[in-house]
């Protein structure tokens, strides 16, 4: 779990940044990313629209980790574009990584902060079967031990 909070707007969630949550999850290959951005608090909001966004750099160390389900309570693991912004042409680098290292991605998740902290968690996501989709709402499930 890389808990980025008090991130600013638009910022980007680097390597350095997830370099302690990255060694935890190398002894557990396969295991889930969990972002902690906090802003799922701006849900409904222009703000919302103004998430941290992960590098593509930091989606290949995670995937060199062994990361396979990274999930963040934002609206994209990618920058959403705003006019005049300088990442609006860029092609969702990160999900171009992780998906093409064959990981899915679950994106507007909620209450991830009340996870920080414990000891053991294990997140389930259980999706819609939508044939000839390419993504699926999904009931997220977490159990802390």
């Amino acid at each position: 779990m890389a808990d980025v909070r008090g991130l600013p707007a638009r910022s980007a969630i680097t390597p350095a940044l997830l370099a302690p949550a990255l060694d935890a999850v190398a002894a557990a290959p396969g295991a889930m990313l969990l972002l902690v951005t906090g802003w799922s608090a701006h849900w409904g909001t222009e703000a919302y629209l103004a998430h941290p966004w992960l590098t593509p750099q930091a989606a290949r160390d995670a995937v060199e980790a062994g990361v396979r389900t990274v999930a963040v309570d934002a609206l994209s693991v990618d920058p959403t574009p705003q006019p005049g912004d300088p990442h609006a042409d860029a092609g969702l680098p990160a999900h171009r990584v992780l998906c093409g290292a064959g990981g899915v991605i679950a994106e507007n998740l909620t209450g991830l902060e009340r996870l920080v902290g414990a000891e053991a968690v294990e997140v389930f996501l259980f999706p819609l079967r939508l044939p000839g989709a390419d993504g699926a709402p999904v009931r997220a499930v977490a159990r802390v031990g």
